[in-house]
């Protein structure tokens, strides 16, 4: 019903989707070719402005350094230990990667780097380098200044590899009492540089010979191993020079590149070349994308309209459908069943006919099986209402146990049906004052074989069958008739025996009095884990006081039986 709402516009709504897609992409594309050359050439932008970013953020961290009062004079004062207390807060604030402090002679006294394994904790850096030799450092050790000040930043090979060092000075007053330097390695600086060009990135040397690149990395090579990656004779002379933006086309690891190339200039110093890389299916990649994007676009549109359409469809069929569930519960014999449906249209007045029907259908059947029921018990006055009773019972227990609505109907019928059996035991047997002698005690005990032989005919529902086959099953196989045992016993039959035994041993027979509730209520604890269910005679025990009660109010329940209610357990 649903889809029969929902295809005639959802195909249109296609057709239209699909045309206006191959329009809007034909019109939407232009010249990629133009839009590749201008990506490629903000990339560049993007990597040069990064470099830049990079040496403020350098910059930064040098003046938080050098200003943190107890800085300098742990400089002074060569206190490595706890300068390096100080500024590794700063530097972790920051998220720098290398920070070090150097005296008036170039040695460090303090020189951490991120370890990158362990977030943002910092080891000792003990790589053997000699921060004296490197050109910046000297610079500052020799005072110098340039028209942007007294800062430097240089590209420096360490024994870990090329690192993009800034250094100044750090002064006490006035005085000069030695270097700070903040440094980023060039691998997590071409990484960085990727994310924000969206482009390869590599730096070179002034040899054009690569330093670090973010290209991933063939398994068992290094990218920068590669001598493809080197700089050619042409483009690298126009680099250097600044004449123009050289570029160039490579084939690297199978796939095809083109490179753009230029410098990079901190401080108005260059301090190597770099490129930035494209695939050239980026062209090709660019349609694709732009022509998903748009079928995308048009998808989601499509999906909203069948979405909508949909929602519609749900709202005016739900409302039916919940009523054809309701009714092949019915119609499966599931009485119990209601649609639930309140509406002041046509389908809630249906709805609400049909659960008035099926109400009065579900009275009408119990009716009958209480009717029948009463009948048999009516063969002996002293059981008159026991099979209402263990209904009533045992459904009591069932809710009190958890039980489902569906089940606990199910729970009373078997209740009201478990003794049916006793219509094929002779009144001789079944209504004998005395007691029994063992042949016809083996005679009552034949009457669940009975009441099924008798049910079988009829399709009830598995419940039903468990409670009258096996009410006087007990949990150590001393019941019948099959001698079940344990875990073999459902919670169905273990409610059965409860409901029957306690009904039983609590009305009168004119072979016995019956016992008090506690009495009973005792009795039935004793036997529990060895004979009876322990759980559902824990359930009884808490719905004692409330069962005697309304069996001392309602007339179908009291029988042939009504003793004073003592202080319950």
């Amino acid at each position: 019903m649903r889809w029969k709402i929902v295809l005639p516009y959802a195909f249109l709504t296609l057709i239209l989707a699909i045309s206006g897609g191959y329009l809007v992409t034909r019109l939407v594309t232009g010249p990629l070719s133009e839009r590749f050359d201008n990506q490629l050439a903000e990339a560049g932008q993007t990597t040069s402005d990064a470099l830049v970013r990079k040496e403020r953020e350098h910059l930064q961290v040098l003046r938080s350094v050098t200003f943190t009062t107890g800085v300098p004079e742990g400089v002074q004062a060569r206190n490595g230990g706890a300068v390096e207390d100080l500024v590794k807060p700063l530097a972790a604030n920051q998220g720098t990667e290398r920070l070090e402090l150097l005296d008036t002679n170039g040695q460090r006294l303090t020189a951490i780097a991120l370890n990158s394994q362990q977030g943002f904790r910092y080891e000792d850096l003990a790589d053997g380098d000699n921060p004296a030799t490197w050109p910046l450092v000297q610079k500052v050790l020799a005072r110098e200044s340039d028209s942007l000040g007294d800062k430097f930043s240089q590209i420096v090979q360490t024994k870990e590899g090329f690192v993009l060092y800034t250094a100044g000075p750090v002064l006490s007053g006035d005085r000069f009492v030695g270097v700070a330097l903040v440094g980023t390695t060039l691998n997590t600086f071409v990484a960085q540089a990727r994310t924000q060009a969206l482009a390869d990135v590599t730096v070179y040397d002034f040899s054009g010979l690569p330093l670090a690149s973010s290209f991933p990395q063939p398994d068992g090579t290094s990218a920068i191993e590669e001598a493809n990656l080197s700089i050619g004779a042409e483009a690298l002379a126009q680099a250097l020079n600044g004449s123009g933006a050289p570029r160039e086309h490579r084939d690297l690891w199978g796939r095809g590149y083109d490179q753009l190339y230029g410098r990079l200039e901190i401080r108005g110093q260059v301090v190597g070349l770099y490129s930035v890389a494209l695939p050239t299916d980026f062209i090709f990649s660019a349609f694709g994308t732009t022509r998903w994007q748009m079928s995308l676009f048009l998808g989601v549109a499509l999906a909203g309209v069948l979405a909508i359409g949909f929602t519609l469809a749900h709202i005016l069929t739900q409302p039916i459908l919940r009523l054809v569930r309701t009714a092949r519960l019915v119609a499966a014999g599931d009485l119990t069943a209601r649609s639930g449906l309140k509406a002041g249209d046509e389908i809630g007045v249906l709805a609400s006919s049909f659960d008035e029907m099926t109400q009065r259908l579900q009275r009408q059947h119990l009716s009958t099986i209480r009717a029948l029921t009463s009948a048999i018990d009516a063969r002996d006055p002293y059981t008159m209402g026991h099979s209402v009773r263990v209904g009533q019972l045992a459904m009591t227990l069932g809710k009190q146990l958890g039980i489902d609505d569906k089940t606990l109907a199910r729970i009373e019928v078997g209740g009201y049906l478990h003794d049916i059996g006793k219509i094929g035991i002779p009144d001789a047997i079944l209504l004998k004052p005395g007691a029994l002698d063992p042949e016809e005690r083996l005679l009552i005990q034949e009457h669940p074989r009975i009441g099924l032989a008798i049910l079988d005919a009829v399709d009830l529902p598995h419940e039903v069958i468990e409670f009258v086959q096996s009410h006087h099953e007990r949990l150590d196989g001393s019941g019948y008739p099959h001698g079940l045992q344990g875990d073999e016993i459902t919670l169905v039959a273990g409610i059965g025996a409860v409901a029957d035994v306690y009904d039983a041993v609590t009305s009168f027979r004119p072979y016995r009095s019956p016992l008090s509730p506690e009495d009973a209520l005792a009795m039935l604890r004793s036997q529990a884990g060895q004979l009876l269910n322990p759980d559902v005679v824990e359930a009884l025990a808490k719905v004692l006081y409330e069962w005697e009660e309304r069996r001392a109010a309602e007339p179908e329940l009291r029988g042939f039986r009504l003793p004073e209610l003592k202080v319950m357990v």
